[in-house]
């Protein structure tokens, strides 16, 4: 467990690990509720959910709509959302060419040299229907693997950049300096 070396080099380019790390916590710790609301940190210090702090799926009326939209058996299982355990390039590897209509890939493009990333936006360019699109989240405020995904068939688009000193947490975690779309061609 970790930090990659490259999404490690990605985050130092841009500020010190003390500023990141105010970045991070400060605006959570502003703007929500541990106790409450922020079932992530909730989670972190308690080691335990709450009845008032958890995910929406672990409610008594979540789980209920979770049951109703799964069904009771396997054959009412409706194909919309697919959980791989391979690894990204095994599992596009054996999708048909535009099967997917959104991709979310996570942090995974920081760990990658230029070589490793080009190869895996090949193959998502492939799999992901034209007006799909790919939404990932970086340690860096502007990855330098953007022209990576405009040089096979995307369209880039800023969902948030995280300012330094600021009070505005991107999500609940807030873990990550940016979150972006990539719309394929």
């Amino acid at each position: 467990m970790g930090v990659p070396i490259n999404q490690w080099n990605m985050l130092r380019s841009e500020g010190s690990m003390s500023q990141y790390v105010r970045d991070t916590l400060d605006p959570v710790f502003h703007s929500t509720s541990c106790a409450k609301s922020n079932y992530f940190y909730h989670l972190l210090f308690a080691r335990q959910y709450s009845p008032d702090c958890c995910p929406d799926y672990l409610t008594k009326d979540g789980f209920a709509r979770l049951q109703h939209t799964v069904g009771n058996d396997s054959a009412s299982v409706r194909p919309t959302f697919h959980l791989h355990t391979a690894t990204l390039l095994d599992t596009l590897g054996g999708m048909r060419d535009g099967e997917l209509t959104k991709a979310v890939i996570m942090d995974h493009m920081d760990w990658f040299s230029p070589e490793d990333a080009d190869s895996k936006v090949v193959a998502l360019a492939r799999v992901v229907k034209k007006t799909g699109f790919v939404l990932w989240r970086s340690a860096a405020r502007i990855p330098w693997y953007i022209d990576v995904f405009e040089k096979h068939g995307f369209i880039v688009e800023t969902l948030d950049i995280r300012q330094p000193n600021s009070m505005k947490p991107l999500d609940r975690v807030n873990m990550y300096a940016s979150l972006y779309k990539a719309t394929r061609l």
